[in-house]
């Protein structure tokens, strides 16, 4: 069943007022009817199970037939600091991510990152936006990652807090087991999340000094195993782990 993303004002009760968007995808490109049932989402985690009643050029609205809690947040309230990258090395990390259950992107911007003037392009973040909605809309999310404007490397770090992992391919000894170990040594209250920031590097890797940095602020480095993953193999390979370990 088709999902979408709505803005809560866009309920009256049991009326759901479709957005143009969503109104010129359900007649243009899916073809939908009247009668046709759809999941619509105000981002709260619960999903409102719909039947469309009008569907013209610049009407559309959907009446609400249930409520339920959606299944489809994780148990791990993950933030993804990820260095800038390509365009569409970047983007397919905030796809994927968003999918395996990220809740908070911050793009940042390192030693070797991208040049600025390619990640600042004035349309990128609301791209970046679109992109995560339609991958929590598939993936069956039923709240939106939050996706921030970029920081700089020292501010990231600073903002990551206490429990935060930097994967680089230096570390010898410490593996992400290990640190989940180390963090969560005694189980948490049922019914609090856990919470976990990784700092994933750009194509040519974390500096020493950015790594340095890095732990000065309390972040852990960890090792990801024997061979170096690309870096947009790196972030989504290491959340989906997080995500297996610790239950999302």
């Amino acid at each position: 069943m088709h999902r979408f993303f709505v803005p809560p004002e866009c309920f009256s009760g049991d009326v759901v007022n479709l957005p143009e968007p969503v109104s010129h995808q359900l007649r243009r490109v899916l073809r939908a009817r009247p009668s046709d049932e759809i999941v619509v989402l105000d981002d709260s985690g619960v999903e409102f199970g719909a039947v469309l009643e009008t569907l013209e050029s610049g009407e559309a609205r959907a009446r609400v037939t249930s409520r339920t809690k959606s299944a489809g947040e994780p148990g791990v309230f993950i933030t993804l600091y990820q260095a800038m990258l390509k365009t569409d090395k970047f983007e397919f990390v905030l796809q994927k991510c968003t999918e395996l259950g990220v809740t908070r992107f911050v793009p940042m911007y390192c030693e070797r990152s991208v040049p600025r003037t390619q990640a600042e392009r004035s349309n990128r973040y609301e791209r970046w936006k679109r992109i995560v909605r339609e991958a929590a809309e598939q993936s069956g999310r039923g709240r939106l990652p939050l996706v921030e404007r970029p920081l700089e490397f020292s501010q990231a770090c600073e903002d990551a807090g206490s429990r935060a992992l930097i994967p680089w391919e230096e570390e010898r000894e410490f593996g992400l087991r290990w640190a989940f170990g180390a963090f969560w040594a005694d189980d948490v209250s049922p019914g609090e999340k856990r919470t976990l920031s990784l700092l994933m590097g750009p194509e040519g890797g974390f500096s020493e000094d950015e790594v340095d940095l890095a732990r000065s602020c309390g972040i852990t480095s960890v090792t990801l195993g024997k061979r170096i993953l690309r870096a947009e193999t790196a972030g989504i390979a290491t959340v989906a782990a997080t995500m297996f370990e610790l239950g999302g």
